[in-house]
């Protein structure tokens, strides 16, 4: 399982607080949605509440939404490892993440904006034991592939966030 207490969670750097009213508890082989407005918070909260709690038990694999920047960091890892590196960057991403040997928290920030759909499929989601998704588009086909699917809507007043859970499937 993959747990996050509820209570109030705060993002210092921010200023924001995230009020959770039950915990967030997901079963193996789950994909979570960090869904919500621009500027609601989900990033800040992605790096500064969820990793943290997610670090504590588990081992995981991030991609943030800037992308471009990791793109060195990613060449670097495939050469050392031998492997040959995808000219195109979408390409390349799926790589380094096909070559991690890490297979229990996928968390991708904004990362389906830079994937087509064979891309997506080429990933093997469902060998994850959890995908953490945020992103603005409605594409979901892809990660219907793990069992269960699970949505965590953020609705922001000021500096107050409130997540609410919903099972999707």
């Amino acid at each position: 399982m993959l747990e996050i207490p509820a209570g109030t969670h705060t993002a210092p750097h921010s200023g924001l607080r995230y009020t959770l009213r039950e915990p967030l508890i997901l079963p193996r082989h789950s994909c979570l949605f960090l869904c919500g407005d621009n500027g609601a918070g989900k990033t800040s909260f992605l790096e500064h509440v969820l990793i943290a709690h997610i670090r504590a038990s588990h081992t995981l694999l991030y991609l943030a939404q800037d992308l471009e920047l990791q793109e060195n960091t990613m060449r670097a890892t495939l050469a050392l490892l031998d492997i040959s590196a995808a000219p195109a960057l979408p390409e390349l991403a799926v790589d380094w993440i096909l070559a991690s040997d890490c297979r229990d928290t996928l968390i991708l920030d904004e990362f389906d904006k830079h994937l087509n759909e064979s891309l997506f499929r080429k990933l093997c989601l469902q060998d994850f034991g959890w995908v953490i998704c945020v992103s603005h588009l409605e594409l979901r086909t892809p990660y219907e592939a793990l069992s269960r699917g699970y949505a965590l809507n953020f609705r922001r007043q000021g500096t107050e966030v409130r997540l609410s859970p919903e099972e999707l499937w």
